[in-house]
C-alpha cells in the first residue's frame, strides 16, 4: 500500500500572514448567512415538507449558500472586488457552526422536548404521574394551555404566553451558550495537538479550503471550474440528479437509482439474524474520502464487516440485553462495545497530549512566556478559564434541575468523550454521516438503572434529550474546524473569529427558535408541520423519550445498574486497547481503532460500501500514480462535491415553486 499524501491544501503561519484582515462586508455578509443558513432548511423542511438539508456535520444548509457566495465571488474577483481567503473564511467559520441551530436540528429537539410532556400527557401515559412533577417550572412549560396554543394556534385574541415562555427560553438558553462555549474553548485547546503534532487530515477542511482559495493554493473555485476533470464531475452528478429532479414533473419516467435519496437505497440480505448488506452511494462520504488516510478507510469498512459478523452471530446464539436505546447502535451490546472503546479512543488521545496540555497549564495558571499560544483564536487562558466556569455552570444547571451528582458527572463524563470522540473521528476520517454509537443518556440509565435515579433525576434526563440533535452532536464536530479554518487566515485577525462564531450561532438560533414558535401560535400550528418530531407518533420524539422513561420508572423497584451491558463496554475497552498496543508494537499495522469505536452505528450500514468503493479508487490512483497522480485527480471529487451542491438546491428551489407543501428529498440520511 502506498503511503498517504501530505493534505493539499498546507497552510501555515507564514502564509496565512500574507492574507487579507477581516472586514467589515465579511462581518456583514457572515452574520447574515448565520440567520439564513439556519433558517431555510426550517422554512423547506417544516413548511413546505421538502429538504431538511441537516442530514450530515456538514449541512447542506450551510453548503448550498455557501456555493453559491463563491460562484458569485467568481465574478467579483473579474472586477477586482473579490472576497479576499481570509473574508470567506471568515463567513465560512461563521455559517459553518450556526448552521446546526436550524429547525430540525437542535432547535426542533430542544422545543419539542420543551413542550412534548404537558401537551400530550395523559392517563394512559402516565407523564402527570411519573414525569411533570419532577420537572421544575424553569426547565419545561407545564402549562396546558399554552402548550395547546403552541401545537393548535392560538385563538384570535389571544395574548402570547409570555410569561410560560421567558423563563424557560432564558435558562435553557444559557445552558446552550455555555455548552458552546465548552466545545469551543475544547476546539481551541486541542487544535495544536490534532493539527500539528498529529497532523489529522481534516478532510472537510481540506476540501472547503481548497474550494475557498486558501494562500498558496491553486484551487481556488475560478481556478478549479476550468479544469476538465472538474467539469467532468460536476456535470456528472448535476446530470444524474438534474434527471431525478425532471421525473418530479412526470409520472412516465423513473428516477435513476443514483443520488436521488431513499430510492436510490439497495438492500442485500444475507442470512437470517444477519445485518443486511447496503449498497448506497452516498456522495459526500465518497468524495469526503478521498481527503482521508487509506488506513482509516481501510478501517472503517473492515470494522463494518467485523460488525455484521459479531451482531449475525449474537442474534443466532439468541444473545439478548434488552431493547436498545434511542439514536445508539442497533444492537446494544455493539452500542457498549464501541463506547468502550471510543472512552479508550479518547483517552489515548489525551495521554499522547500530556505534553501539550502541561504546556497549556503553564501558559493558563504560571503565565509561562515560553508557551507560544499566539496562533490561536483564543488564548490558552481564556480558553481554559472559560471552559472551567462553563462546565461548573452546566453541572451546576443540572443540580440545581435534580438530576443529581451521580447521575450528572455520569452524563457529563458520557458527553465529554462522546464529543471528543465524534470530533475526532469526524476530523480524521471526514465521515459526515455520524451519530453517537450511544447516547450519553442511554450510558447513564443503564449505568445506575431507575431504581437508582429515581423519578426526579430520571424526569431531567429525559429533558437533556433535547441536546442529543438526531446523535450528531452539538456544535463540537463543527467547532473542531473552526481552529483549522483560521490557520489559513490572516493571524491578526483570529483572535476576531471566536466571538463572531458564537455571536453567528446564538443569533441563528435566536431566528429559528422565534420563526418556530410564531408559526406555532400564529401559523400552521406545530401539530401541523408534516414532520413526527412534534406528533408525538414513534418513538423518536419528545412523546416517545417520555414514554421510554416512564416505561422504565414502572420498573425502578427491579432494575438497577445493568452489569452486562457495562461488562460488554470493558470487552471494547479492552478491544480498541489492543489495536493500539498492536499500532505501536508493529510498524505498519494496517488497522485503525478509529473503525470500531463506529462500526455499530446504523449509518454506517449506509457509508460503508462508499467508503469501500473510494478505498479502492484511491488505492489504484496511489498505486499506479503516487502524490502526483493524487494531486491531479483531486479536481473531480471536488467537482462532483459541487455538482451535488447544485442539485440538490435545484431540488429544494423547485419544491418551493412547484410543490409547496409536498416537497421531496434528494438530501436524506444515508
Amino acid at each position: 500500500m502506498a503511503a498517504d499524501p501530505v493534505p493539499l491544501t498546507q497552510t501555515d503561519s507564514s502564509e496565512a500572514e500574507g492574507s487579507s484582515v477581516i472586514t467589515k462586508r465579511s462581518l456583514i455578509v457572515g452574520i447574515g448567512m448565520a440567520v439564513l443558513m439556519p433558517f431555510w432548511p426550517t422554512y423547506t423542511s417544516l413548511i413546505l415538507h421538502s429538504t431538511r438539508a441537516d442530514h450530515s456535520h456538514l449541512s447542506m444548509a450551510m453548503l448550498i449558500p455557501f456555493v453559491a457566495l463563491l460562484v458569485i465571488n467568481a465574478f467579483l474577483e473579474r472586477r477586482g472586488i473579490g472576497f479576499s481567503p481570509t473574508e470567506l473564511l471568515t463567513v465560512c467559520c461563521i455559517g459553518f457552526v450556526a448552521a446546526i441551530m436550524q429547525g430540525e436540528w437542535i432547535t426542533v429537539w430542544f422545543l419539542q422536548m420543551l413542550t412534548m410532556p404537558a401537551y400530550y400527557a395523559s392517563a394512559e401515559n402516565r407523564f402527570d404521574e411519573f414525569l411533570l412533577p419532577h420537572m421544575p417550572d424553569w426547565t419545561t412549560i407545564t402549562n396546558r394551555e399554552a402548550v395547546r396554543g403552541f401545537y393548535e394556534g392560538l385563538v384570535p385574541g389571544t395574548a402570547f404566553p409570555w410569561s410560560e415562555w421567558f423563563t424557560v427560553l432564558f435558562w435553557w438558553g444559557a445552558l446552550i451558550a455555555s455548552i458552546l462555549c465548552i466545545h469551543l474553548c475544547l476546539s481551541v485547546l486541542l487544535r495544536k495537538q490534532w493539527m500539528e503534532y498529529e497532523k489529522l487530515s481534516f478532510p472537510v477542511a481540506t476540501a472547503m479550503l481548497e474550494l475557498t482559495g486558501v494562500s498558496g493554493s491553486t484551487g481556488t473555485l475560478r481556478t478549479l471550474a476550468g479544469n476538465r476533470l472538474f467539469q467532468w464531475g460536476f456535470g456528472l452528478t448535476l446530470a444524474i440528479i438534474g434527471w431525478n429532479v425532471f421525473t418530479w414533473f412526470t409520472i412516465n419516467l423513473p428516477m435513476f437509482p443514483f443520488l436521488a435519496g431513499r430510492y436510490g437505497r439497495h438492500v442485500l440480505p444475507i442470512a437470517p439474524g444477519f445485518p443486511s448488506i447496503v449498497t448506497t452511494f452516498v456522495l459526500l462520504t465518497f468524495c469526503l474520502g478521498y481527503f482521508c488516510k487509506l488506513e482509516v478507510l481501510f478501517s472503517l469498512w473492515f470494522f463494518h464487516g467485523i460488525n455484521i459478523l459479531i451482531v449475525g452471530i449474537m442474534n443466532r446464539f439468541g444473545l439478548d440485553l434488552g431493547a436498545n436505546d434511542p439514536y445508539s447502535s442497533a444492537h446494544p451490546a455493539m452500542g457498549f462495545m464501541t463506547f468502550g472503546g471510543m472512552i479508550v479512543f479518547v483517552g489515548w488521545g489525551f495521554w499522547i497530549a500530556r505534553d501539550h496540555f502541561r504546556d497549556i497549564f503553564k501558559k493558563a495558571f504560571l503565565n509561562d512566556e515560553t508557551v507560544d499560544d499566539s496562533d490561536e483564536i483564543m488564548s490558552y487562558r481564556t480558553a481554559t478559564f472559560m471552559f472551567i466556569i462553563c462546565s461548573l455552570f452546566s453541572i451546576i444547571w443540572f443540580l440545581k434541575a435534580g438530576m443529581g451528582f451521580g447521575p450528572t458527572v455520569a452524563w457529563s463524563f458520557a458527553m465529554l468523550i462522546l464529543f471528543v470522540g465524534m470530533s475526532r473521528i469526524v476530523v480524521e476520517s471526514g465521515l459526515v454521516y455520524l451519530r453517537v454509537p450511544l447516547t450519553a443518556q442511554g450510558f447513564t440509565w443503564h449505568v445506575f438503572g431507575p431504581g437508582n435515579l429515581g423519578p426526579q433525576a430520571a424526569s431531567i434526563l429525559t429533558l437533556t434529550m433535547s441536546l442529543v440533535a438526531d446523535g450528531k452532536g452539538f456544535a463540537m464536530t463543527q467547532m473542531a474546524h473552526v481552529p483549522r479554518f483560521s490557520m489559513a487566515m490572516a493571524k491578526r485577525s483570529r483572535r476576531s473569529i471566536a466571538p463572531t462564531v458564537l455571536g453567528g450561532c446564538l443569533l441563528g438560533a435566536a431566528v429559528v427558535i422565534g420563526f418556530v414558535i410564531y408559526q406555532g401560535y400564529y401559523g400552521v400550528g406545530s401539530a401541523n408541520f408534516g414532520r413526527t418530531t412534534f406528533q408525538g407518533v414513534g418513538s423518536l420524539n419528545g412523546a416517545g423519550f417520555s414514554r421510554l422513561a416512564v416505561s422504565r420508572l414502572q420498573d425502578a423497584a427491579t432494575k438497577f445498574t445493568e452489569w452486562n451491558r457495562l461488562g460488554f463496554m470493558g470487552i471494547g475497552s479492552v478491544i480498541t486497547a489492543v489495536l493500539y498496543y498492536l499500532r505501536y508494537r508493529f510498524t505498519g499495522f494496517p488497522i485503525h481503532p478509529i473503525g470500531f469505536t463506529i462500526c455499530g452505528m446504523v449509518e454506517m450500514q449506509d457509508n460503508a460500501f462508499s467508503i469501500f468503493l473510494m478505498w479502492a479508487t484511491k488505492s489504484i490512483i496511489m498505486q499506479l500514480g503516487g502524490l502526483t497522480a493524487y494531486r491531479r485527480y483531486a479536481p473531480f471529487f471536488l467537482g462532483m462535491i459541487m455538482g451535488y451542491v447544485t442539485g440538490v438546491a435545484i431540488g429544494a428551489v423547485s419544491d418551493v415553486f412547484f410543490f409547496p407543501g409536498e416537497g421531496h428529498e434528494i438530501h436524506c440520511d444515508p
